[in-house]
């Protein structure tokens, strides 16, 4: 499954982890999802690329329509919060289009989100202020609900 979105109650956290074969459509349903329930918005957000990734259907032209979509989707939403958002990639492949995101995201910050990437699971753990307990709960993804997962190959859609 390309993209998954988990959520841990208990540490009020949600961990998004990419994988498989990914499409620029995924991105999108990913981006609409969270536009039209923003509730999963308020929670600060560990995402996961990991190694194995297959991210050769998307280029930069694709990533950078995805860009522009996502701004449309979430601009509207007038969101009034501050939500800490770690980044671990575990893949080159997935690196090469995460610099390329974190590059535009950050010429054009958004006033609710703080957006960061990680070398490790442990220093996002301690930029989220979590405990070393908790911050291997983040890596193991031990306790985290599925809520939402998005796949846009003709067999599979988004599950709630």
């Amino acid at each position: 499954m390309p993209i998954v979105l988990r959520h841990n109650a208990a540490l009020e956290l949600s961990r998004v982890e990419y994988a498989g074969a990914m499409c620029a459509q995924d991105l999108h349903d990913h981006a609409a999802f969270n536009a039209d329930n923003p509730v999963w918005l308020g929670f600060d957000c560990i995402s996961v690329i990991h190694a194995g990734i297959d991210v050769g259907a998307i280029s930069l032209a694709n990533l950078d329509g995805v860009f522009k979509a996502h701004r449309q989707l979430f601009e509207p939403l007038n969101l009034m919060f501050m939500r800490r958002s770690a980044w671990v990639c575990e893949s080159a492949a997935g690196q090469r289009l995460l610099s390329h995101w974190l590059a535009k995201r950050n010429a054009d910050k958004s006033p609710w989100a703080d957006v960061r990437q990680f070398d490790s699971f442990e220093a996002a753990g301690a930029w989220m202020l979590l405990s070393t307990e908790n911050t291997a709960i983040l890596k193991s993804g031990e306790g985290f609900k599925d809520i939402a997962r998005f796949d846009a190959a003709p067999t599979a859609g988004l599950v709630r």
